[in-house]
């Protein structure tokens, strides 16, 4: 029997999650993975973690946030086998000026306390922030951030400070006017936010989606020298030549992939076979 087989046939896997991201996330695992079902886990309290609205500060970094969740959802659950996802927004390596969606996702197996996980960065999650001290400036800034279809939040600064109301899931044109007028009146602006949390926000949603794809893929990878599940890209290898004048550049020319179970690593070139820079990225030619 293959360690994938050993690993997850027959069995359910809970997502850790009170946001909805069973849906983007079940489908993806359950194609990849020889799993029975996938489940949301019910009564999971996971804003205790952290909370996009600034009410609750994620104490620890993403990864290890998102392992506390899956071992809380085992605790909570009595499910051996639980999956759970932390997105943070951060400024974007190559251009910091942007702003990027970094989400992982860590699984977690109670049954012998190991456990696996995935990064992906991405741009396309609509995000935003910004003080409003009129409804319609509220409303341009609704309609930037692809309201309704995403939803908004709004409280009375921008740092969430004690004693400050936080209206969340607002997807109503009527109840965001509402609610804005209301914190305009009493502090006299009002901070209008993306609500960034999964099910308010289809595009984050969407790259969750994606996450969860990558993953599976990855855990459905068998090590060729050991046979262990999740062999996986551990390291960017830089150096693509410029296609004008051969120099090494910042360009990805190989991946490096490693088994965390026995070591072994595999130098595999780009799956685009891309074999050249342009020009314009040459510290060479375009210094």
């Amino acid at each position: 029997m293959s360690a994938l087989q050993q690993r997850f046939a027959g069995r359910t896997l809970a997502v850790a999650t009170m946001h909805g991201k069973e849906e983007a996330i079940g489908p993806a695992m359950l194609q990849q993975l020889p799993l029975a079902a996938c489940i949301a886990i019910p009564d999971l309290d996971t804003d205790r973690f952290g909370a996009f609205s600034g009410e609750v500060l994620r104490g620890t970094d993403p990864r290890t946030a998102a392992l506390h969740k899956a071992k809380h959802g085992a605790e909570h659950s009595g499910h051996a086998l639980v999956i759970a996802s932390e997105g943070s927004f951060v400024p974007y390596p190559p251009a910091p000026f942007i702003t990027c969606d970094e989400e992982w996702l860590v699984l977690y197996d109670a049954r012998d306390g190991r456990s696996w996980a995935h990064r992906h960065v991405a741009l396309e999650t609509v995000a935003g922030g910004a003080s409003c001290a009129t409804l319609a400036e509220v409303r341009a800034f609704a309609q930037r951030m692809r309201f309704p279809s995403h939803g908004l939040v709004l409280k009375p600064h921008a740092h969430w400070r004690a004693g400050d109301a936080v209206v969340k899931g607002l997807a109503d044109g009527a109840a965001l006017e509402d609610a804005a007028a209301k914190v305009i009146e009493r502090h006299g602006a009002v901070w209008v936010e993306s609500d960034l949390r999964a099910m308010m926000n289809p595009t984050r949603m969407g790259v969750i989606r994606t996450t969860a794809e990558r993953f599976a893929r990855e855990l459905a990878n068998p090590c060729p020298a050991c046979g262990e599940l999740h062999f996986t890209v551990a390291e960017v290898v830089p150096g693509l030549p410029c296609g004008l004048c051969g120099m090494p550049t910042e360009g990805v020319r190989a991946y490096k992939r490693r088994c965390e179970a026995c070591g072994h690593t595999v130098l595999e070139p780009r799956p685009d076979g891309r074999m050249a820079e342009a020009p314009m990225h040459c510290a060479n030619c375009n210094p």
